[in-house]
């Protein structure tokens, strides 16, 4: 324990863990996410995650969300594809973990339960014993929120008390990279542009909308009628739950669709 001691006491004093202005432009997704990768590797986490998630509406996404899981396409960071590939076309419906991701406020330790027993086989059988989920928090955004998942070959009980140890360094650093991926490209994996929960012309419509448009010019400049182009306003707001168009364009800006 002492030599893990000193390695966090090591990784407290490089650089990278000071808060320092760090130009975007010098920055891209793939050197961010390798960097992250070498300092967690430090700490023997096997792989990590990185990915976004609707906020109380991780299964209404019905056959959409299904496709995303299938390809893994809305998670990004060092897990070989192979595996994550298989956890989310073989696995994931069958991990408890999906029950409370979108509502968690703090670090997640998984705990072996007999409804994961499933899922936790399919880790150990690729080296991991463990599993840790991060929140990391998107301004002040109530629609959607990113998190990391870190894996450990640790079995559950030593890891517990090892992330107890790390996550004075471990959180901050997670932090550190999440904003600077956001300001690489705030809508590298913003959900409801990946999992395409409205149409280009309903977000041109939105657009419009906006703008200040009424229902009858859009419908014009669109070659719609106007009974269409209330359907998609319509339908975009039981999507976000909101009560008029004013809230709507609100929301929507809050969510990086406008």
């Amino acid at each position: 324990m002492q030599d893990m001691e000193s390695l966090i006491l090591q990784l407290k004093q490089q650089p990278v863990f000071q808060e320092k202005p760090v130009f975007a432009l010098e920055c891209t997704w793939e050197n961010l996410l390798r960097e992250l990768d070498e300092l967690l590797t430090q700490l023997g986490f096997v792989s990590f995650t990185y990915s976004v998630l609707v906020r109380n509406n991780l299964l209404a996404l019905g056959d959409g969300q299904a496709q995303k899981w299938e390809s893994g396409s809305d998670i990004v960071g060092s897990m070989p594809d192979a595996i994550f590939k298989t956890y989310y076309r073989d696995i994931a419906t069958h991990d408890p973990v999906w029950e409370s991701l979108s509502e968690m406020e703090a670090p997640l330790i998984l705990k072996p339960t007999p409804q994961s027993a499933y899922a936790d086989a399919f880790w150990s059988k690729h080296g991991i014993s463990s599993r840790v989920y991060v929140p990391m928090h998107n301004g002040e955004s109530v629609y959607w929120f990113h998190y990391f998942g870190l894996f450990h070959s640790l079995p559950q009980g030593e890891f517990e008390s090892f992330f107890g140890k790390v996550s004075e360094w471990v959180i901050p650093i997670l932090n550190r990279y999440h904003a600077l991926l956001q300001a690489v490209s705030d809508s590298e994996q913003n959900p409801f542009l990946k999992q395409e929960l409205l149409s280009t012309t309903c977000l041109r419509i939105m657009q419009m909308t906006a703008e200040g448009m009424p229902v009858k010019r859009i419908a014009d400049k669109l070659a719609l009628t106007e009974e269409g182009i209330t359907y998609h306003i319509t339908r975009a707001k039981r999507l976000f739950g909101a009560r008029n168009k004013t809230q709507l364009v609100a929301i929507m800006y809050k969510v990086g669709l406008l």
